[in-house]
């Protein structure tokens, strides 16, 4: 079984957190927050989650912006970025290739 890391090291092409400094900081820190509240969640609320945020991120008004708060997502408590909602579903595709 592959670990959390190991498969985002891989999805990032990034040997070590640090070497991260080049990523756009908020970006990293969107990632690391949501591996850390994803990983507690079971298959099927991360697989509803995953839809709704594909719901939300492909309308034709969403903007990946980095910090201001004006999503909502089914599943999801309170309003989130663009930026944190694009990362939430890369930690979610990177968590089901290692299951």
């Amino acid at each position: 079984m592959t670990t959390v890391r190991e498969a985002l090291r891989r999805l990032f092409g990034r040997s070590e957190p640090t070497e991260a400094a080049g990523l756009d900081r908020a970006a990293y820190s969107y990632r690391v927050y949501w591996t850390k509240q994803a990983r507690a969640w079971d298959a099927a609320r991360r697989r509803s989650v995953l839809e709704a945020v594909r719901r939300v991120t492909t309308a034709e008004t969403f903007e990946p912006n980095s910090f201001e708060r004006r999503y909502r997502a089914e599943g999801l408590a309170g309003e989130h970025s663009g930026a944190s909602l694009l990362a939430l579903i890369q930690v979610l595709e990177a968590l089901d290739a290692v299951e």
